[in-house]
């Protein structure tokens, strides 16, 4: 029976989380899963239906916003992950004050914190990979296959196909622990396979929003081809489940790479002492159940050594590879490597209170409950999300200066999805066409921000019929980015900034400069400058965006063209969208009437430095673009 201050520490966590989520929708994902949620449509693939038809669910609580409704999804999620962490540190110690250790130090961990408060999938994923290794341990200690842990095990790993594809790791050290109890366990597969496609088939909701053309932020399951690729995520090219998940035999020599890399995430969220501790609890597993340390170090190769060579066995750790990879995927390894951790923990001290030294043992463990708190702040400074209107009011800034009744075009996950939540869920700015390309050397476009589509026929019939040059003629195509070599438009027009977006034009067009200039200087004063000067988080991408609105500060001071011409500013730089290279070439004369400007792009470009985050090596430093 445990006592009522793991219910107590667990709703302090919770009310913690819920205050540090985003106002309205996180940066990266988090904008195009709550529009899939809120439509009931298709996220990126691979679609993520269980999430999404959760999403949905939550949209209609009574209460906030409709990202936050969404984003309660993660923290609640989260909560239960850590309950599933001390259930199962006290199945294995048979104590409660070791699985409130285990709660603490897990939950002010940076990247557990960090992903409690994102709209994503990762802690649903997580609650269920705990509730499968909490069935092993239990069959283990009990030494009993019951069959219902086994049928609904294999549910599920089907159903993990809806959720994250890292749910089905836990097939392998399941199978191993299965295979121990021999032909009683045998016995169990074909109806476990059953069970299994039972899970799988929540995944046909794809199928069925694809052909009622509902919203799909990237592709459509509409055939069995496509059903097919997206559930594999073939979409990905060498990232797609499949490729990727042969990449972990390949290269075996970067397996070093991977436990160096993971060995610095685990000392950045504990310590490198924690380290040692899971060492120590390793040993002390095995010898004293050999079964249990199969079980638990199967389940840990695979979310950690496996899953790192596959994602993060880079030779240099870079914040890509720190905050795309290793800060979000390994939820599951940091929980089996602090439950491990806790367990030498717990021999420690239950040596210590075997030869007499009990006034050690009971004032020593509530000090490491509480321990982990005094990370609090620091944490709450870093990795709370609270006071961040980035992510949304760069979408409104963007949608409120364009011209009415225009065509926006858009390339890359935040461009798009923060639009997305604006526009479908939002309903700002319905005489804008959005359209995005997942590929920037493509213009094979999605239109889920033109739709209804008998709307935007009419509005912007040029660009409905093709006539692409008669709408840039007219300045009624914007795009996020500028053009590199690689686009199809780049020799057929010509760009001009237009604050942190570009005009797409004709090669002939003749607008005089002060046509550009002047509508800079009127649309400027839509710019939310503050959001970048006062947000308190550790993300890339809050900072990535905030870099770029930096951009527009330098074309306003471009637009102002004094009579007494002062020094004179060549801006020759160049844009990076993913692996290509767009010119960014500017003239500022510098004045006294446009020097407040340069001053604000120096300061976004200060609080936003990206050398500053938590993760990132000191010896590693970011080049600015």
């Amino acid at each position: 029976m445990h006592s009522r201050i793991i219910y107590l520490l667990l709703s302090f966590i919770g009310i913690i989380y819920i205050f540090s989520l985003f106002p309205v929708f996180s940066t990266g994902d988090g904008g195009g899963l709550v529009t899939a949620s809120y439509l009931l449509g298709i996220a990126h693939p691979p679609g993520y239906p269980f999430y999404v038809e959760l999403g949905k669910l939550f949209t209609f609580f009574p209460v906030a916003n409709i990202g936050i409704r969404v984003g309660i999804i993660t923290v609640l999620f989260s909560i239960l992950s850590l309950y599933m962490v001390y259930k199962i540190v006290y199945e294995m110690t048979k104590n409660e004050i070791y699985g409130l250790i285990a709660v603490s130090f897990l939950s002010m961990s940076y990247s557990f914190y960090y992903n409690s408060v994102v709209e994503k999938f990762y802690t649903l994923n997580l609650f269920f990979i705990l509730v499968l290794v909490y069935f092993g341990i239990k069959v283990i200690y009990e030494n009993n296959l019951d069959r219902r842990f086994v049928y609904i095990s294999a549910f599920l790993l089907g159903l993990g196909f809806s959720i994250h594809h890292t749910l089905l790791f836990m097939a392998v050290p399941l199978f191993i622990l299965g295979l121990s109890f021999g032909r009683s366990f045998l016995k169990l597969i074909p109806l476990s396979l059953m069970f299994f496609l039972t899970g799988f088939l929540v995944n046909i909701y794809l199928y069925i929003r694809s052909v009622k053309d509902s919203f799909a932020a990237a592709h459509k399951a509409d055939t069995l081809k496509n059903f097919i690729a997206m559930i594999l995520r073939k979409f990905y090219g060498d990232s797609s489940s499949i490729d990727a998940t042969t990449n972990a035999f390949i290269s075996l020599h970067s397996y070093l790479y991977t436990i160096k890399n993971l060995s610095y995430l685990f000392a950045q969220n504990f310590s490198y002492t924690f380290v040692l501790f899971l060492l120590l609890g390793f040993i002390f597993i095995f010898k004293e159940n050999k079964k249990l340390f199969i079980f638990l170090f199967s389940a840990f190769f695979m979310y950690a050594i496996f899953l790192g060579k596959i994602t993060f066995s880079s030779k240099n750790l870079t914040l890509q590879s720190l905050y795309v990879s290793g800060n979000q995927y390994f939820l599951p390894a940091l929980s089996l490597f602090i439950i491990v951790s806790i367990y030498s923990f717990f021999k420690f001290f239950e040596f210590v209170k075997e030869n007499n030294l009990k006034f050690v043992y009971k004032t020593t463990l509530p000090i490491f409950v509480v321990f982990p708190f005094t990370f609090l702040f620091g944490r709450f400074v870093e990795t709370n999300h609270f006071n961040n209107w980035v992510p949304y009011y760069h979408a409104k800034d963007l949608l409120s200066y364009t011209p009415v009744a225009s065509v926006v075009s858009t390339y890359g996950d935040n461009h798009t999805f923060e639009l997305w939540y604006l526009k479908l869920v939002g309903r700002y700015r319905d005489d804008v066409c959005h359209l995005t390309s997942h590929y920037y050397n493509s213009t094979q476009w999605r239109l889920e921000g033109c739709k209804p589509k008998y709307l935007y026929q009419n509005l912007i019939p040029d660009f409905f019929k093709g006539d692409i040059e008669n709408l840039m003629a007219k300045k009624r195509f914007l795009s996020t980015v500028a053009l590199a070599p690689e686009h199809p438009f780049y020799n057929f027009i010509k760009v001009k900034p237009f604050l942190f977006s570009f005009f797409y034009l004709r090669k002939d067009d003749q607008t005089p400069e002060e046509w550009f200039n002047q509508l800079n200087l009127e649309k400027y004063k839509f710019l939310t400058v503050d959001v970048c000067l006062s947000h308190n988080t550790d993300d890339p991408f809050t900072f990535e965006m905030c870099n770029f609105l930096s951009n527009a500060y330098l074309v306003i001071a471009s637009s102002i063209v004094p009579t007494l011409k002062l020094n004179k500013i060549e801006v020759d730089a160049d844009i990076g969208y993913g692996s290509f290279l767009a010119p960014f070439r500017l003239t500022i004369y510098l004045s006294p009437q446009n020097s407040s400007f340069i001053e604000i792009y120096k300061a976004l470009r200060a609080y936003n430095n990206m050398n500053q985050f938590y993760l990132l090596p000191e010896e590693k430093g970011v080049e600015e673009k």
